[in-house]
């Protein structure tokens, strides 16, 4: 009973997983089964079904067995939202700022901030970047919305994929 709870639960994160990579891809960059409209709903039902299940199998066979992997997956999974939180997202951009800030001691600070949105996302455009440049003057303001672009937001996706345009104009010196 302990190993089939193992093997479900294992494949329910195995659908989790292979959600969360499908989801990252571009449509057209997505195998052709992973493009119909039903793939993600059945990959997410999969999901909710096998983890409770196989936890529940686990439970049923061994209550410390149950106790180790639904506290592991809790950690996993606090330790996945405190990465992605936009707090911490945030002071990666600003370190990378310091680290830019370090090689061109000289510069001005708008040129910081575009040399900062460019290396990030070149596909952007430096229209875009200018903008951003005027609109969030800061390094923390700047940051944090370069955050909330990367995870989109009200319609806009603007994370770099594979096969993004890395070429163009780059920022100016």
């Amino acid at each position: 009973m302990l190993a089939a709870g193992v093997l479900v639960l294992a494949t329910g994160l195995l659908c989790l997983l292979a959600s969360i990579h499908f989801k990252g891809l571009r449509y057209f960059d997505r195998p052709t089964v992973a493009r119909h409209p039903a793939f993600d709903r059945v990959l997410a039902l999969g999901r909710w079904i096998l983890v409770p299940s196989g936890l529940a199998l686990m439970a049923r066979a061994s209550w410390s067995a149950f106790a180790v992997a639904g506290g592991l997956l809790a950690l996993a999974w606090g330790w996945r939202r405190a990465l992605r939180s936009i707090p911490f997202q945030a002071r990666i951009v600003r370190r990378e700022y310091d680290a830019i800030r370090r090689r061109h001691p000289g510069a001005a600070e708008d040129d910081l901030l575009r040399r900062l949105a460019w290396r990030r996302h070149p596909a952007w455009g430096e229209e875009l970047i200018d903008q951003m440049v005027r609109d969030y003057a800061t390094i923390e303001a700047l940051s944090v919305m370069m955050v909330r672009m990367e995870r989109g937001f009200r319609g806009f996706r603007g994370g770099i994929r594979r096969g993004a345009a890395r070429s163009g104009p780059g920022p100016r010196s």
